[in-house]
């Protein structure tokens, strides 16, 4: 299959490109300046002068405490929102698959059990709102489409909260983090294969969650990847969220549904802890060479 691959040098976006060349898909990955999500007239551009069977949409701006400041509101809107709209416009006229990715900060997390696909969204933070409109665009025009929803997601080059806490187990004799919130950690190169087999199943569009099985708090991740690191030198406190200041809120429960991703595929996402030890055994250390 030929894939079109928005934002492949993020830290999903590289993944995605990594795996769908080992599993035989043929690239086009452009340049930002060839499709640009804030420019609807490179994208249309784009879609008429490239071949392609479905487009992969990793193209997001996910600096969440800055879509709260006013000055970047206008541009996280255009990005997860405006521009979601138009790719599922273009994917629809000239018959394409779209794969676009969400999060579970769509939800206000006080749900007592894990989200399904159908929960009622209701976002606390501006990322979140972001997020959610680029979802209800693609709805709205109704292509062929995967929407699929993670969760603290991780992985080779990119910010993230394992990177993050690796590098301050070094440095600090003590760190506090967040035990009132759960949810369940994501590796990209598991999200990328499951986006994959998607695609190669055939499988019935809409939305679908995709998390590592299992449930954590942030507490309890970090204290994971100290186990798994052997860096026990620093001591972990877990503390509640209102002890650490953040422009967004965060929902409690991040919780994830994932028997119809299961039932997609024809098989359960691993174990949170074991993708976590795969990511650090195999790939941490490279990504910082």
């Amino acid at each position: 299959m030929k894939i079109a691959l928005l934002g492949a040098s993020g830290m999903l976006g590289s993944k995605i490109a990594d795996v769908f060349r080992a599993r035989g898909h043929e690239l086009d990955c452009p340049p930002h300046a060839e499709a640009d999500l804030e420019h609807p007239h490179t994208l249309e551009r784009f879609f008429n002068s490239h071949a392609f069977d479905a487009l992969v949409n990793c193209a997001a701006f996910t600096q969440v405490d800055a879509c709260e400041e006013p000055a970047k509101f206008s541009m996280s809107l255009n990005v997860n929102g405006t521009a979601v709209g138009w790719l599922a416009k273009l994917c629809k006229k000239s018959n394409r698959i779209l794969v676009h990715y969400s999060t579970d900060y769509v939800f206000d997390g006080r749900k007592e059990e894990p989200y399904v696909e159908t929960d009622p969204t209701d976002p606390v933070n501006t990322y979140g709102r972001t997020k959610l409109q680029g979802e209800k665009l693609v709805l709205a025009e109704n292509p062929f489409f995967y929407l699929v929803r993670s969760s603290w997601v991780y992985g080779p080059k990119g910010r993230n909260f394992v990177d993050t806490v690796v590098g301050l187990f070094k440095t600090r004799a003590r760190l506090e983090v967040v035990d009132d919130q759960v949810g369940g950690p994501t590796y990209t190169g598991d999200l990328a294969l499951f986006t994959g087999e998607l695609l190669e199943k055939k499988a019935a569009p809409g939305t679908y969650h995709f998390a590592g099985s299992g449930y954590v708090s942030w507490y309890g991740f970090a204290k994971e990847i100290q186990k798994q690191t052997g860096l026990t030198r620093c001591e972990i406190v877990g503390v509640p969220s209102e002890r650490v200041f953040r422009p967004a809120e965060r929902p409690a429960n991040s919780r994830f549904d994932l028997s119809k991703a299961a039932q997609a595929v024809g098989r359960a996402p691993r174990p949170w802890s074991e993708a976590l030890k795969d990511y650090l055994e195999h790939e941490l250390a490279a990504s910082r060479v």
